[in-house]
This record gives C-alpha cells, structure tokens and sequence, in this order.
C-alpha cells in the first residue's frame, strides 16, 4: 500500500511533493503553502516523534518555529503535521534582502541559544548526533 494513501486517504491531491531534506522520509506541502507533512517509515518513527517533540518544547519557550497541527502513528510508519513559518526561504534572496533578514534570523538564533540546556530534555550533543 502507497503510504501517503495511509495518511492521507486515497484522496491526497491537496498534498504536493517536495524534494530534498536529508532525513529520507517523505515530505509534502499543502496546497495552500500553509502546512507541511513528514511521513517516515517505521524505522524512523522515532526520529520523527522526537522532532515533533522537540517542535513543542521549543514552542512553549516562546522559540518561533513551526507548530504540529496532527501526528499519526501506524504500523507503516507515522505522520507529523506542522504549519509552514512564514517567509521565504533564506537561499531565494537576493544579497540586500538576505542582510535586512539577518537581524530577525539572528534574533531567533540568539533565543534558541539563550534557553537553558540544565533545561533542556533532549540530548542533541555533537559528539552524539554525529556518533551515530
């Protein structure tokens, strides 16, 4: 069985493909431009949950990132849901626009850094993530 049949019906042409990432599960874009949609095997279900959790701690830190609209587990694999952030992204700027976004993007950068890591229930260290 198709699995963006599972996830979205048979019905799914509202949800385009989109192409690239690094993670290998499959992602879509809602019509709409206003949502995206991960699907990952069952071998990464676990990544894709801590993703999702990840996406809520910071969301409730006041950290602008995107917020999970759905989250659906099957024994496929499971699918999360969350809001596009509005904007372009950074690399279909030109130079001079690219330098009146820094500031906002430093700021968001600054408050992800500024959050306590006593805090911080993930262990995200490099030597771990790069130690796979």
């Amino acid at each position: 069985m198709n699995r963006t049949n599972i996830f979205f019906g048979e019905s799914h042409s509202d949800w385009l493909p989109v192409r690239g990432g690094e993670s290998g599960d499959f992602v879509f874009r809602r019509g709409d431009g206003h949502a995206f949609a991960k699907i990952a095997p069952a071998s990464r279900r676990g990544e894709l949950a801590g993703e999702r959790d990840r996406l809520i701690w910071l969301k409730g830190r006041g950290v602008a990132c995107p917020e999970v609209i759905n989250w659906q587990e099957e024994q496929e694999g499971a699918c999360l849901v969350i809001t596009a952030i509005p904007g372009v992204p950074a690399a279909d700027l030109s130079g001079a626009d690219l330098l009146k976004a820094w500031p906002s993007m430093g700021q968001q950068l600054g408050a992800v850094h500024s959050l306590s890591v006593d805090q911080c229930p993930f262990e995200r260290r490099l030597s771990r993530m790069f130690g796979r």
